[in-house]
């Protein structure tokens, strides 16, 4: 990703979130996408992942924040709202 890019994402990221939160501010953040590649190859080619983490952000609380969402995600589909 290039540093322009990045800083894009850095601060759409930042406005979003403060947009939703009353104004709070980012203070650590995991973006993770999964997309469809369309080269002729082998099945295992085709899933395309980007990853990209907070500027600075430490190793402890990207893990943290991925653990979290991965809580939060398997509660919600094994034991979905009614």
């Amino acid at each position: 990703m290039s540093d322009t890019t990045k800083a894009a994402l850095d601060d759409a990221i930042a406005a979003h979130f403060a947009d939703e939160q009353d104004g709070a501010l980012v203070t650590g953040y995991v973006l993770q996408v999964q997309g469809q590649g369309f080269a002729v190859a082998a099945d295992d080619e085709q899933t395309r992942m980007l990853r990209s983490i907070a500027e600075q952000q430490s190793i402890i609380t990207t893990l943290g924040l991925v653990d979290w969402l991965r809580l939060q995600t398997q509660g919600y589909v094994l034991e979905p709202d009614d």
